[in-house]
């Protein structure tokens, strides 16, 4: 029964780092969810066979090995389960390594005019139009931009705005009546 914990384990994993990499865990948060609910639930069956396998020292060892692997899974239903403005998910990518877009170090970049937030403050960033839209974002609900921050567009549930790039948790977007600025990410979808 470990052995099958194992190798589902291994998929769970390979799954959660393909929706990583591509970006795409608001799609699929809860599908992960699922899995790793799954998971949990054969984890403890094996916790419970391990620890009940007295005076075998391989046993007690794959027990607290699965122990340790039930921690990492609760961690993860809290990161995967929270909403992206809550506590939880704020704390947690506190740690993280922010993304910034391809080539916005180097000095040879075909991307000047992209600015997002994570290059600078955001009472400094200025947008400027891009010369190429790459992407095109249907908003899923209604964001109203802040008073007091000129570059921040808003929108309408259901609008489609063309996009520059998809990194970050800012988008510089344009309207289809022209206006540019840049827009929450997690009220976007890509088409």
């Amino acid at each position: 029964m470990i052995w099958v914990d194992i190798f589902y384990n291994l998929f769970l994993l390979l799954g959660v780092t393909l929706a990583v990499s591509t970006q795409s865990v608001q799609n699929y948060r809860l599908v992960i969810l699922t899995f790793i609910g799954g998971s949990l639930s054969l984890l403890f069956g094996c916790i419970s066979t391990a620890i009940n396998a007295y005076g075998s020292q391989k046993y007690s060892a794959a027990g607290a090995g699965l122990i340790f692997q039930s921690f990492v899974l609760i961690f993860w239903v809290i990161y995967f389960g929270a909403e992206e403005d809550s506590l939880a998910k704020r704390s947690i990518n506190g740690f993280t390594i922010p993304r910034t877009p391809l080539g916005a170090g180097s000095s040879g970049s075909a991307n000047h005019d992209v600015v997002t937030p994570q290059q600078q403050p955001l009472n400094t960033v200025t947008v400027v139009p891009a010369k190429e839209y790459a992407y095109k974002a249907r908003a899923l609900y209604t964001y109203d931009a802040n008073p007091e921050d000129n570059n921040e567009l808003s929108f309408v549930k259901g609008e489609v705005l063309d996009i520059v790039d998809n990194q970050g948790k800012w988008w510089q977007a344009r309207k289809q009546d022209g206006t540019v600025g840049i827009a929450p990410s997690n009220y976007l979808q890509l088409l």
